[in-house]
């Protein structure tokens, strides 16, 4: 694999991110959307297939399921949902090292075990390794040698400090091509769940196209920009999700987008899940500030089965920090679960 990104001096080497744009500015930013839908709905999200077939892992890079996804129709919109949960969550949230399963329901039914509906982040704070299967890929970013064994960073360079992985800030200058601060793994991951603990504090004001972060899965690793990968960007200026894909130096395909609330101008700390199945993606989000509104977002589009993990922080006012992040096959208490939200 080779890396994508032009020098300071001019100088060129392949990089996953493509090559510098040129006489681009953030301005001529567009974005091709398929059936763009903004949902509102409060209730549980609508559900695909479930299936209780647990996905296997033989290593740390493959994951295999066993209940693949079968939609090809590229730039399905679908629809994301807000949900209210009672479950009781009194796991650290810091350490994120445990779950923590909450009280039996009126129903008799344990709302964060195998037979309960709704999001896994009702019951799980921090990326647990209880949401996986053995062995999952767990990266603390507390070690740089670590770092440098399973990631690759180029351009403006996220920094290793204080157990994160932290990227920016950036200028909001015109030349928004300077203000990459991506990485990308070392290894290709197929159907596999990823998550994520990050920090990030929008702005006062936001600038909509200007403060955001993105966390893309299964990139080729031959991919100009992020063409031909399922991108969540986390829109700050804009309190939006969004499940799309960048086609050219500057413009994007949406494949569906939710609103998600953050505070401004204060440190929002967000649990970050994005499972991906066949063609059939599925993210969960949760901002610790509001630990009952769970953002459910499902995706359907046709990609390469395998690819490159990337963190891509872009024009970013202020930090983001990473402060760990697990890859890997779902447990088999967390694949059904998962499987439900599956569009």
């Amino acid at each position: 694999m080779t890396d994508a990104a032009t020098s300071e001096s001019g100088s060129t080497v392949a990089d996953p991110t493509g090559p510098e744009p040129t006489g681009t500015t953030a301005g001529d930013e567009s974005t091709t959307t398929a059936d763009p839908t903004v949902p509102t709905s409060t209730s549980t999200a609508d559900t695909g297939t479930d299936s209780t077939s647990p996905v296997t892992s033989t290593s740390n890079d493959t994951a295999t399921s066993t209940s693949p996804g079968t939609s090809t129709d590229t730039g399905e919109t679908t629809d994301g949902t807000s949900t209210s949960t009672g479950a009781t969550d009194t796991t650290d949230g810091e350490t994120g090292e445990t779950g923590e399963t909450g009280e039996t329901g009126e129903t008799g039914v344990d709302p964060c075990g195998p037979d309960s509906d709704g999001p896994l982040l009702n019951c799980f704070v921090g990326c647990p390794d209880e949401l996986f299967a053995v062995p999952p890929y767990v990266e603390e970013f507390d070690a740089q040698a670590q770092y440098d064994a399973h990631w690759k960073g180029t351009w403006a360079a996220p920094t290793l400090a204080g157990g994160a992985l932290n990227f920016g800030p950036h200028p909001m200058t015109l030349d928004w091509w300077d203000n990459y601060s991506p990485t990308w793994s070392k290894q290709e991951y197929g159907d596999a769940l990823l998550c994520v603990r990050l920090r990030l504090t929008p702005p006062m004001v936001g600038i909509p196209d200007e403060d955001m972060f993105e966390i893309t899965s299964r990139l080729p690793a031959d991919a100009a920009f992020e063409t031909g990968a399922m991108a969540l960007g986390l829109l700050t200026a804009d309190e939006q999700l969004v499940f799309r894909t960048r086609i050219a130096e500057a413009q994007w395909q949406e494949h569906a987008a939710a609103p998600f609330p953050l505070d401004r101008g204060v440190e929002n700390t967000l649990d970050v899940l994005i499972y991906g199945q066949g063609d059939d993606y599925v993210a969960e989000l949760r901002n610790a500030a509001y630990p009952d509104d769970i953002t459910v977002l499902p995706a359907t589009a046709q990609f390469s089965p395998k690819g490159l993990v990337t963190l891509l922080g872009w024009r970013n006012s202020e930090a983001v920090h990473v402060d760990r992040l697990v890859l890997g096959a779902p447990s088999a208490d967390a694949y059904p679960k998962l499987a439900a939200e599956l569009p």
